[in-house]
């Protein structure tokens, strides 16, 4: 298994509450869950009320700018466009850092309130935070091995970009070794005398039994009595890394503040076009992470990298609920190992309280104990509605 210190993609700090949900999760002090039977009073880490820095395990790239969602990360240094060599060990670089991968939980409701004869509808978010996949897609011992990249490169018999402006089966490289086939399309590139070209590095993950998990994450939140609207997606980052030639025009399609211009102005209507018919793309090589080794469906034979899906389920499944329950709104981390192995420990916990249940204090007076067991009594009836009732339904 892939250890905390090999991984910091997307490093997990801080828990952020909604405003209005002080009430629900404190942001200096424990969750308290007593209030369902699962899950006992007990104390997880804290939040905190600052932000932390993120990183990832992608090598930085000088000249570089990139997208809001940091997906694509671009970059006009000269040097890669010149030389076939630096080209190559950045593009080998790039390919051996996994994409940031992750799952993010979102559970909303919508209350509607009525004013006189005016009627509007709010949307609340009752919770939304992520949890980091990425240490499930990097094999045992990869970068202490310093194990090749997973790379792979467009086949001769598949249309792509290559140095062509649309996918095309020619220019090829199958006159040369395989394992100097990226050294052949770095060259290629750089003896290109096109004015505008760009070199493209791919990143992605397959084999991920993203329904399964989904599934398995509503049956969770459902059994937590959730009523809710649930969406639950798989978001990666650092996808692609672009190599554009130096030049003004490749200068301003990576500038942030003139792309804007253009997409206020509408004139990437224009623009776009000429950028599109006058680039020259390489775009044959891709840095490909399994999650398993073959797609859903092929049990026999499929084994996970590091967790099956079903097993990474049952690891997160309390810290999930948790989170849930405890209204948690983490917009910029994720829940971290800390936080579910603090949930473990609270189950722990809690079994061994409900395995040894303290009896009730007796006062001595009949009448007082009597008023106690039925005060008990209510109360659990109380929790057995309030179950069946759910929560977060719309109002």
């Amino acid at each position: 298994m892939v250890s905390k210190k090999d991984l910091h993609p997307h490093t997990p700090g801080v828990y952020r509450d909604e405003p209005d949900r002080d009430d629900a999760a404190s942001m200096s002090s424990a969750v308290l869950l007593g209030d369902i039977d699962s899950f006992p009073d007990e104390e997880l880490p804290a939040y905190e009320d600052h932000p932390s820095s993120s990183s990832s395990l992608s090598p930085d790239l000088p000249f570089s700018t990139h997208g809001m969602n940091k997906e694509e990360f671009r970059t006009r240094f000269p040097n890669f466009s010149t030389s076939a060599s630096q080209l190559e060990t950045m593009i080998t670089a790039q390919a051996n850092a996994p994409p940031p991968y992750y799952v993010h939980i979102h559970g909303s409701h919508t209350e509607t309130r009525r004013n006189n004869n005016k009627e509007t509808k709010d949307k609340v978010v009752d919770f939304n935070f992520s949890i980091n996949l990425t240490q499930y897609i990097v094999p045992p011992g990869h970068f202490t091995r310093n194990s090749a990249p997973p790379i792979e490169l467009l086949p001769d018999n598949v249309r792509g970009f290559r140095g062509t402006i649309f996918p095309s089966l020619n220019p090829n490289v199958a006159d040369v070794e395989a394992q100097d086939a990226l050294t052949s399309w770095c060259e290629r590139y750089v003896a290109d005398k096109a004015k505008i070209k760009s070199f493209i590095l791919k990143r992605e993950v397959i084999n991920h039994d993203q329904k399964r998990v989904e599934q398995l994450i509503r049956s969770a939140l459902s059994e937590a009595n959730y009523r809710g609207h649930v969406h639950i997606t798989f978001p990666t980052t650092h996808t692609s890394v672009i190599v554009y030639s130096p030049g003004l025009i490749n200068q301003w399609r990576i500038t942030t503040w003139i792309r804007w211009i253009f997409y206020l102005t509408f004139l990437w209507v224009f623009a776009w076009p000429f950028l599109w018919f006058m680039t020259s793309r390489y775009e044959v090589v891709k840095s490909v992470w399994q999650y398993a080794s073959s797609p859903p469906g092929d049990d026999m034979g499929r084994e996970p990298t590091v967790l099956g899906e079903v097993e990474w389920f049952y690891r997160w499944q309390s810290a999930i609920k948790r989170a849930a329950i405890a209204r948690m709104v983490c917009k910029d981390t994720c829940l971290d190992e800390e936080f579910r192995l603090a949930t473990v420990a609270a189950d722990q916990r809690g079994a061994q309280a409900a395995a040894n249940p303290q009896p009730l204090p007796s006062t001595g007076n009949a009448f007082a104990d009597g008023a106690f067991g039925l005060l008990g009594q209510g109360l659990r009836v109380a929790e057995s509605f309030s179950n069946a009732r759910g929560w977060g339904g719309d109002c």
